[in-house]
């Protein structure tokens, strides 16, 4: 059985049109390559220079079936958060947190899948249906994502135990791909920054609030064994 989810990616300035013009970026290796029937694929559009122009891609897309929707990641999506422009100390970080927190306020199921757009899969991917299975079945477990770059011996050793599946780890958060249920990150669990979260670049950026919530609650992360991502900037 199926569970309802958002598939959700973001775009800005650098890399809109290679998510939005490339022949097979968003569709193939963001969308199809996870193997799962989205009940929405949603795009995040954040810090662009020609709106027009990006908005006039993503309806291409929307009328080809690739997208479901594009939103327009505005200031005033912050505020459920408890959050504003001002949380944050500059605008790398107000921008960076900005595309996932809108996806996730803009999300319309109980689970909400989450790449940045210099995130693919290169290889198809059936790992959606058994992380929400996992999940479900372990209501510490918040959080869901492949392996990073093919680094399965990073993630073995960041884990705290391995299953059939999964790596389980009480500790780590990633912007690049999150898989988690929508309404508990639609509440305003964004304002706690721990001591121990400071390996995060830049500031109290979106990742460093998320696992210091994860943290602080003893919530569980699982990297599924079984395939990777590739993160690049673009």
């Amino acid at each position: 059985m199926f569970r309802d989810v958002t598939f959700a990616t973001s775009c800005w300035e650098r890399d809109w049109k290679t998510i939005l013009l490339g022949p097979d970026y968003l569709k193939k290796k963001q969308i199809e390559n996870h193997c799962y029937p989205f009940q929405e694929k949603l795009l995040i559009i954040n810090n662009v220079s020609d709106l027009a122009a990006v908005k006039a891609a993503a309806q291409a897309l929307i009328d080809a079936g690739v997208l479901t929707r594009y939103v327009v990641a505005e200031e005033a999506m912050l505020a459920p958060f408890g959050l504003s422009r001002s949380s944050f100390p500059n605008d790398w970080v107000y921008y960076n947190a900005l595309a996932p927190l809108a996806a996730i306020a803009s999300a319309q199921n109980p689970y909400l899948l989450y790449l940045t757009g210099d995130v693919r899969l290169d290889a198809p991917v059936s790992w959606i249906g058994k992380a929400l299975r996992f999940m479900e079945k372990r209501p510490l477990c918040k959080v869901a994502n492949l392996t990073w770059n093919n680094n399965y011996k990073e993630a073995k050793k960041e884990a705290q135990r391995t299953t059939w599946n999964f790596y389980v780890s009480n500790s780590g958060f990633s912007d690049q791909m999150f898989l988690v249920p929508t309404a508990e990150f639609r509440q305003p669990i964004y304002g706690e920054i721990r001591p121990d979260s400071h390996h995060y670049p830049r500031g109290d950026v979106f990742e460093k609030r998320v696992f210091s919530y994860l943290k602080n609650r003893g919530c569980l992360r699982i990297t599924y064994r079984g395939g990777s991502y590739t993160h690049e900037n673009i």
